[in-house]
């Protein structure tokens, strides 16, 4: 009856005219929502990563291999959009959120591809303007004119190098140039107020709370982690800029920003331009992510993002989107403004700024709608084009559209990233054995099987959203007489799961029950900026303390042996064996046959912890390696390995046959639990 129930349903898609793996990926799309996000967020991206190339030309169109033959007519090779425009800036900052959320290292790959190359130029740029005084195509490198040159550019090259400050050196100096225009020298009124000479003289513009507020906001960050002595500085300047801001176009009774001002008007015209309260909207989520909690006026921040909420959130079209003038129905819908609100109104929930049952659907039916307009290409539809200052409805109901507006990519990734976190947020409906679900209900007379680690145990949901699965989702089937369950959570390391998923595993354990531990490859991620999960190398038990970048509190970290002394030792203290695992390989071969091992790190690590323990220990980065050159690098790469890191089904049944082999003929007492 098994085999009758797997293939009924292909014969009947067969019948139909669909090929079964089209309708298990239909099925599968309906019941997880993620799949699909993930879908348009990958076509997005594709297009992009095609259409924008990472290479410097000369005059004639050649690729420029020796930067410092940079002259007067050397520029960016042209692609679909610029790769150093503030369109893309916000296009960098959703990619290194899409990555943070989803584990993909491609997308962050994209961003410190092209900030390394923008960031190499800076010197030659710099040496040959210094030297001739010829207008170049590449001047604003050096020296930027407004904001739009440059602000938020800035912005995502400070939050790439508080993802990963070992990555940054290629462009940190011009990331100093460019925040040094910023901050010191773009224009400013009397009262201080960041604003422009264009159309007239002291011109108020709401895009410019992005362009210049979010940049400041994250240099505070930046010093904070670096132990500067200007942090204070400029955490106040970026809450004292909003509020003038607030001042000069806010509207009150709408709950909403107007555009733009201009001093020598006697009357401010109240357009409600949607992609200007998108820009503010993102701004105030970004300080609200970068102040510390105790920042004089962060109250008066997360108030007015409530109040810019609720004046938004009533305009949503039916279809999830909103208008080009918010208040006029008669306006097109938009697609870049209406990712920002996604992606912000979604932020606010997942942060607990705003009540979720009240705007979570909001977000989803706004994300749904966002979707919509991205075509089969990758493309974002109906984004309006770059627009000025206007004194007419006419004026922005008129603006073109064009899937080559750069204004939409950044915000439909932001988007994507975010409601991806909204759904994997969404609180758990309990379950009919427990009291949160992957609860695995204890058999009587028989142990548990205890599994705790990261994504290349479980990824994701367990569920091969991907097409990636940990070998924690298939190891039940070589274990008899014994439940499995299946801890692991994707993206955490050791410190993070031992600080939030640790103590609801912990607290199950009985005598006789088993728990395999293996962590390793989210350990290298940062201290304290990011998602903040890396651990100290080594096995001491002395801590080191940090501020962390999110809320400036202080936290002790310790070592990466550490945490796996206290799960082996908080494990034997109930009755339980510890089983300690050295972490899965990483797709990385050193000479095209030999695959890269942890032997110097983790690997040897969790070996030591394991010896001073007097615990079980199985080196499966070692067996595993093994395995894949035998395999060779062609096939590994082709059949098993999903990208750097996780596996495809195969690669993780191979694993499960790995590990089973070495735990059958270990001598432990959970051998006899083995198929």
């Amino acid at each position: 009856m098994k085999n009758h129930r797997i293939i009924l349903p292909a014969a009947l898609a067969l019948i139909a005219g669909v090929h079964p793996a089209d309708a298990q990926a239909a099925r599968q799309q309906r019941e997880d929502p993620v799949v699909e996000v993930r879908e348009v967020l990958d076509r997005v991206f594709n297009y992009i990563d095609g259409c924008t190339p990472a290479e410097v030309v000369d005059g004639d169109g050649k690729v420029l291999r020796n930067l410092d033959r940079i002259d007067e007519n050397s520029s960016f090779r042209k692609g679909d959009f610029g790769i150093n425009t503030y369109e893309w800036g916000v296009t960098y900052s959703g990619l290194l959120l899409a990555s943070e959320v989803t584990g993909e290292e491609k997308y962050a790959d994209y961003v410190y591809d092209r900030l390394d190359l923008i960031g190499s130029c800076y010197r030659p740029v710099k040496e040959y303007y210094d030297a001739t005084g010829y207008p170049m195509r590449l001047k604003p490198l050096t020296q930027p004119k407004w904001l739009d040159d440059c602000g938020a550019m800035t912005a995502a090259m400070i939050k790439a190098t508080l993802a990963d400050p070992e990555r940054s050196g290629d462009f940190r100096a011009l990331l100093d140039n460019w925040f040094t225009f910023v901050m010191y020298e773009e224009y400013r009124m009397g009262d201080g107020i960041l604003a422009r000479h264009r159309p007239v003289t002291n011109s108020v513009w709401l895009d410019d709370m992005y362009m210049g507020i979010t940049p400041i906001a994250f240099r505070g960050l930046l010093s904070a982690k670096e132990r500067g002595d200007l942090t204070w500085k400029f955490y106040n300047e970026a809450v004292n800029q909003v509020m003038l801001f607030k001042k000069y176009l806010w509207v009150p009774e709408k709950k909403l920003f107007r555009h733009g001002w201009i001093e020598s008007m006697d009357i401010h015209p109240s357009y409600h331009w949607a992609r200007a309260n998108g820009w503010a909207m993102l701004t105030l989520c970004d300080l609200l992510d970068a102040l510390p909690e105790n920042v004089q006026g962060r109250d008066e921040l997360l108030s007015l993002l409530k109040e810019l909420i609720e004046g938004v959130a009533p305009y949503q079209a039916p279809n999830g989107l909103w208008h080009q003038l918010l208040d006029k129905t008669e306006s097109y819908l938009e697609t870049s403004a209406s990712a920002m609100y996604v992606y912000c109104i979604a932020h606010a929930v997942n942060e607990g700024w705003i009540d979720r049952t009240a705007y979570q659907d909001i977000a989803k039916s706004g994300w749904r709608g966002v979707a919509t307009q991205v075509n089969e290409l990758g493309q974002v539809e109906n984004t309006c084009v770059g627009t000025g200052l206007g004194w007419t409805n006419t004026f922005y109901e008129n603006r073109p559209v064009s899937v080559y507006a750069a204004h939409g990519y950044g915000p439909v990734i932001l988007a994507a990233s975010e409601i991806i976190r909204l759904y994997e947020n969404t609180p758990a409906r309990p379950s009919a054995n427990s009291a949160r679900d992957g609860i695995t209900p204890r058999e009587d007379g028989k142990p548990m099987i205890f599994l705790a680690g990261d994504s290349t145990c479980k990824n994701g949901r367990g569920t091969g959203d991907n097409g990636q699965w940990g070998w924690g989702s298939f190891f039940g089937e070589y274990v008899s007489g014994a439940t499995v369950e299946n801890d692991a959570v994707g993206g955490l390391s050791s410190r993070t799961f031992f600080n939030s998923r640790w103590p609801e595993v912990r607290d199950r354990i009985q005598k006789g029950d088993f728990v395999l531990i293996q962590f390793g490859h989210n350990d290298r991620a940062p201290l304290n900026s990011g998602r903040a999960r890396g651990t100290l190398s080594g096995i001491s038990d002395e801590p080191e303390t940090v501020i962390m970048e999110k809320n400036g509190a202080p936290e002790d970290v310790y070592s990466y042996g550490h945490y796996i002394r206290m799960m082996v030792r908080q494990t034997e203290m109930r009755g339980g064996i510890p089983i300690v695992l050295s972490p899965t390989p990483l797709n990385s071969w050193e000479d095209g046959r030999t695959i890269s091992r942890y032997d110097d790190s983790y690997n040897a690590w969790c070996r030591l912890v394991a010896e001073k323990e007097d615990a079980a220990f199985i080196d499966f980065n070692e067996l595993a390696a093994a395995e894949y050159e035998e395999l060779g690098r062609k096939t590994a790469q082709a059949d098993y390995f999903a990208d750097s890191v996780h596996t495809l089904e195969k690669g993780a049944r191979m694993y499960c046959e790995i590990l089973a082999t070495a735990l059958k003929d270990s001598g432990l007492a959970i051998a006899e639990y083995i198929r």
